[in-house]
């Protein structure tokens, strides 16, 4: 309910006794359930006050992914299968809802990535390329898939930042962003799906190598 906006950030939850009897639960059932989502950062409990929606409540996605990484629930191919699921949907809708002025946004980050490449003065590739992939995002108009992709990129950050850019890497941006441009949804899914099973198949190899050189050297 908090992450389809019943409730807004900062806004005050029912008494504890009026929530449990319309959500049918018990009162020992809502106290470790409010509990909980204190500790994630969703609610915040004031004495004498209430319970409150936390100001940033899609902040309980990332606590949900830092613990099942911690606990070694989740390892990187299950990110990176999670993300080529998750983004060549919201390509799919990007494409069908995409304005003008936001593709025209897109290629200039586009041209901007290239001439970096070109000249070998990429030192803003990786913030170039969060930029591509947020806005494709911001084109699918879903607040919540762009929510759970930032978790997923937030979560893969430190470890993409460290692969280089290619012309290769950049033409494969580039057609997942002529598939939003032609507003052809599923040309702009698959062109998605290559870009990040060629992105996963570049960054494990070279996390292995990494790891044995000590090495630290970013793809999309």
């Amino acid at each position: 309910m908090i992450t389809e906006g019943y409730w807004q950030p900062g806004e005050s939850l029912p008494p504890q006794r009026e929530l449990a009897k319309s959500l049918g639960v018990g009162m020992s059932t809502l106290r470790e359930a409010l509990q909980s989502l204190q500790t994630m950062g969703v609610l915040e409990m004031r004495h004498g006050e209430g319970t409150f929606v936390a100001n940033k409540p899609n902040g309980m996605y990332d606590r949900l992914l830092d613990i099942s990484l911690a606990s070694g629930e989740m390892d990187l191919p299950t990110l990176f299968e999670a993300r080529a699921i998750l983004e060549t949907g919201i390509a799919y809708h990007a494409a069908r809802r995409a304005t003008e002025e936001q593709i025209l946004q897109l290629f200039d980050i586009l041209e901007k990535e290239r001439q970096g490449i070109e000249t070998g003065q990429g030192e803003n590739l990786f913030e170039l390329d969060l930029s591509f992939h947020r806005l494709i995002a911001e084109m699918a108009s879903n607040r919540f898939l762009e929510q759970i992709d930032s978790t997923l990129r937030n979560a893969l950050e430190a470890l993409l930042r460290n692969l280089p850019l290619t012309m290769e890497g950049w033409r494969l941006h580039y057609e997942v962003a002529e598939g939003i441009r032609k507003r052809k949804p599923f040309e702009a899914l698959e062109s998605m799906r290559t870009l990040i099973e060629a992105t996963a198949a570049r960054y494990l190899p070279y996390m292995s190598k990494a790891k044995r050189e000590g090495a630290h050297s970013y793809d999309g």
